[in-house]
């Protein structure tokens, strides 16, 4: 006797559903296209994570002390510089330096203290708000190429930092906006703040030395937009490496001192590395939708 169609079409389904649980098993796990969280508990707590965390938010407090009190100092030269913030760096600094205080004591919580992230940045961190806050003593006291140099070590340092975050993905929400806003805000302002002091040192303030500053400055974009298209950080660091351009933009167009073409290419320079944050976000979000799928990632 023939056997029951209806078992028949059950046995299809089932040795088909087999066949899809077999090649799940033997399909290849993704890895997504940054480093993961490490979720391991953090280390035993040492003396020199204690030093960390207070020497940290000492910086903080030495950057918002000397901000407040030589944060202005450079505008009494007036159009110091063709790249100049005017008073907007005079304002920004200090919110940076409550940032930064504000990281130093998220840094100091029982979860944080010995942290491997906070280790391998806090100290990157805390040196370059020192160095900062050295900077901008000396541009007040008309130490312009001392200053310029000191400022170039707290970006490069503040950059490094922001690449050890890169290292160190954050486990949570909490630490993405405590440790690595400050840290990338305070490095997009401080690279733009730098070519300000290089740029009054080297007395580039007349509009003839447009053209150079304008090729500086999109020299200084690249990295600047290789950062913004790295993971942690990233939108906090466009953003102060854009205000800072579009403030010298506003600063040069307002006093007639810079040609509109380079006011003009200072907001391009701040929205094209905006965007290269923007399409990171939109490459990591893309990647993780295609990893949860169970797809292959595409780039």
């Amino acid at each position: 006797m023939a056997e029951p169609q209806p078992n028949m079409q059950l046995r299809t389904l089932v040795g088909s559903a087999q066949r899809a649980i077999a090649e799940s098993t033997r399909r290849p796990a993704f890895e997504l296209p940054y480093t993961a969280p490490d979720l391991r508990p953090n280390p035993a707590v040492e003396v020199f994570d204690k030093v960390r965390a207070g020497l940290f938010a000492l910086s903080g407090v030495l950057l918002l002390a000397t901000s407040l009190a030589f944060g202005a100092g450079m505008d009494a030269r007036s159009q110091a510089s063709l790249l100049d913030t005017g008073l907007v760096h005079a304002v920004i600094w200090p919110v940076i330096g409550i940032a930064l205080i504000a990281s130093a004591a998220f840094s100091a919580l029982p979860a944080q203290l010995s942290s491997r992230r906070q280790r391998a940045a806090g100290i990157h961190a805390l040196s370059a708000a020192a160095l900062l806050s050295c900077a901008l003593t000396l541009a007040s006291g008309f130490l312009p190429w001392t200053a310029a140099a000191v400022s170039a070590a707290a970006a490069g340092i503040a950059l490094y930092g922001v690449h050890q975050l890169n290292l160190n993905t954050a486990r949570n929400r909490t630490e993405r906006i405590a440790t690595d806003m400050p840290l990338g805000f305070f490095a997009g302002f401080a690279l733009v703040y730098t070519l300000q002091l290089v740029f009054a040192a080297a007395g580039w303030n007349e509009p003839g030395h447009a053209l150079a500053v304008s090729l500086v400055a999109v020299a200084a974009a690249v990295p600047a937009a290789v950062f913004a298209h790295s993971e942690r950080g990233r939108h906090a660091f466009a953003s102060g490496f854009g205000l800072a351009l579009a403030a010298a933009a506003a600063q040069g167009w307002m006093l007639g001192a810079t040609p509109l073409w380079a006011c003009v290419l200072w907001v391009f320079l701040a929205i094209v590395v905006f965007v290269c944050a923007e399409n990171r976000r939109f490459q990591i979000s893309h990647a993780e939708h295609r990893v949860q799928a169970g797809r292959t990632l595409d780039f």
